[in-house]
């Protein structure tokens, strides 16, 4: 099966609702604005996987993307339950919980975990500033997740996964990380391989490489 054709990943996940790989097509309906999509695969997913983190927060993404913020806001606080470094939902926690009006308390709380992660983030800034940034009341600055990189650098070849061919276009950090937590790390470093070859962060790659042969 060919990743790329879209159709023929919905068939596979149809056939097989405790595949591991739900992540991937509900992040590509993310990426595609179909939040509905993305919600359903990731609820379907997670009564399998429980404890996917990605899935978690590709859902709390889609979740928001809806406008169901409250929704949204639970699914990150489990992410950063299990990992408090969590980037990207560490930071847009505290912009969600500004938009329900959460306490100032859980909010001092939120921003200084955003901080915390990301040191030049600019609303956390603003907010120690006591510089209330009109940014953290628009819905559309809510970071989201990035479309996968269109460059038109040659690709490798595709890996296999469960017995589907992995495209390079569909390697993300986030298929990384799923294979991380089945403990298939031999595949994600050729995950990894492929990222680089893409032109991906090269520092969050180098990060990743180092983790998981420390595991291995």
């Amino acid at each position: 099966m060919d990743l790329k054709n879209l159709t023929e990943l919905e068939l596979y996940f149809a056939n097989h609702f405790d595949t591991v790989l739900f992540p991937v097509l509900a992040e590509i309906y993310q990426s595609k604005g179909e939040y509905d999509r993305a919600k359903r695969v990731c609820e379907i997913g997670l009564e399998h996987h429980p404890d996917s983190a990605d899935g978690q927060f590709i859902l709390s993404q889609a979740e928001m993307g809806m406008g169901n913020l409250a929704a949204a806001e639970k699914w990150m606080k489990k992410v950063l339950k299990t990992y408090p470094d969590h980037q990207t939902a560490a930071t847009t926690l505290p912009m969600v919980q500004e938009q329900l009006d959460r306490s100032p308390t859980t909010l001092k709380a939120s921003w200084k975990r955003a901080q915390t992660v990301d040191p030049n983030n600019q609303f956390a800034k603003d907010y120690f500033a006591k510089k209330p940034s009109k940014k953290t009341k628009k819905k559309s600055d809510i970071p989201e997740i990035k479309k996968q990189d269109k460059s038109k650098k040659p690709l490798p070849q595709d890996i296999s996964l469960e017995g589907v061919a992995i495209s390079p276009r569909l390697a993300t950090f986030t298929l990384v990380n799923v294979l991380k937590g089945q403990g298939l790390y031999h595949q994600a470093l050729d995950v990894l391989d492929i990222l680089a070859k893409k032109g991906e962060d090269k520092k969050r790659i180098a990060d990743e490489r180092k983790a998981i042969k420390a595991a291995l």
